[in-house]
């Protein structure tokens, strides 16, 4: 598989500046020349919609876009269901607009035809569908969640069929081919003050410049770096002073024990030896929460974000778990929905298998989204 190299590669190298084997200094130069392409793509293409030479699609409803400007990791899932619990208690419909990355092929053939819908919790065991619009469809009771690559397509159809008043898009800063009337932008708060480089020689979609074009700007996790979003928030602020400056964090919420339907508060793993599997953008980011939760990590297997458990992995966890005999296995939720599927599979399982939920709250600056997102519903 393509990606997962890249994606390997990336982790490898992209931290560094000398590298000491020839094969990394060939490897990056070749990102930086990758880099340097990518880069002229994408700034041709805004230039296209920033001077109107490409045409954006409109909706007949209001439409938020939470996107962020890097590959992965700033916690979109969390923010677009927080945005979204925020303005149907305002007593607006919403509806979720998710171009399903991460799905199977067939799938994605399935929604560019026609699009697929997931509506209280109907076919989220669909292994076929990526695994962010299930998890909002498990958490978002009521709230239709349509999934396909043509927004401007599901986005009607939300309109038509739901009545919706305001669509959000997951993971739709890059998706110029919508209009929209707010751009909610996710930072992590490790950010570099410059930013990272461009992809695929670092994990940046867009240069910092890019930021003007947000109305909020969300520095995330900022419980993991409280010490750097002071100087981070000023440099944001140099980008676009426009912008209402949001801090938010990913508070831990419950441990739930599949196989059981037991649950367990967060801080049941403290002084307990567990191990760690993760497929998602920030696999430090699940660690480091596991570690401030008092939990001993005795070790944490990694995949690409988005990847497609299969038998020997599943085979291979419990390989490891008879090596370490770790008293529990934490995984994320989304990890879980691709996981699912195996845990049926008999093994050598010896240890429960917990599931970590979390949730974004905003640390500071709430009152100047809630004023946003009222001043959407007044125009």
């Amino acid at each position: 598989m393509i990606w997962p190299s890249l994606h390997d590669a990336w982790w490898r190298l992209a931290t560094q500046d000398h590298p000491h084997a020839f094969s990394d200094a060939l490897a990056l130069s070749a990102l930086r020349a990758g880099s340097l392409l990518y880069g002229a793509a994408v700034g041709a293409r805004n230039a296209a919609y920033d001077r109107g030479w490409a045409k954006a699609a409109s909706l007949p409803c209001r439409v938020i876009s939470v996107g962020n400007l890097t590959v992965g990791g700033t916690g979109k899932t969390a923010c677009v269901e927080l945005i979204a619990r925020k303005l149907a208690g305002q007593g607006q419909r919403v509806a979720v607009l998710s171009r399903g990355y991460g799905g199977s092929r067939m799938s994605y053939w399935l929604q560019w035809e026609q699009g697929r819908l997931l509506v209280n919790g109907a076919e989220v065991f669909d292994a076929g569908l990526a695994d962010e619009p299930q998890l909002l469809a498990r958490r978002l009771e009521g709230t239709p969640i349509l999934v396909g690559p043509r927004r401007d397509r599901t986005g009607r159809l939300a309109c038509e069929q739901f009545g919706a008043q305001v669509a959000i898009l997951d993971d739709g800063f890059q998706h110029r081919r919508l209009r929209r009337d707010c751009d909610v932008v996710l930072v992590h708060a490790r950010m570099p003050l410059g930013g990272w480089a461009l992809f695929p020689r670092g994990p940046m979609r867009e240069p910092m410049e890019s930021l003007r074009r947000a109305q909020v700007v969300i520095v995330t996790k900022v419980d993991e770096a409280f010490e750097l979003v002071g100087a981070l928030s000023e440099r944001l602020r140099t980008f676009n002073p426009d912008a209402a400056l949001v801090t938010a964090s990913h508070r831990p919420t419950q441990l739930l024990e599949p196989s059981t339907g037991a649950r367990h508060e967060p801080q049941h793993l403290q002084g307990m030896r567990v191990g760690l599997v993760s497929s998602i953008g920030d696999p430090s980011g699940f660690e480091a929460t596991i570690r401030r939760l008092q939990g001993t990590v005795q070790w944490h297997v990694t995949y690409p974000d988005h990847y497609r458990y299969q038998a020997r992995d599943w085979a291979a966890m419990a390989a490891q778990i008879s090596r370490s005999t770790p008293q529990a296995v934490v995984t994320t939720e989304k990890d879980w929905i691709r996981l699912q599927p195996w845990s049926l599979v008999p093994g050598p399982w010896s240890v429960p298998l917990w599931v970590l939920g979390v949730e974004m709250t905003i640390v500071n600056g709430e009152r100047e989204l809630d004023a946003r997102l009222a001043g959407l519903r007044a125009r």
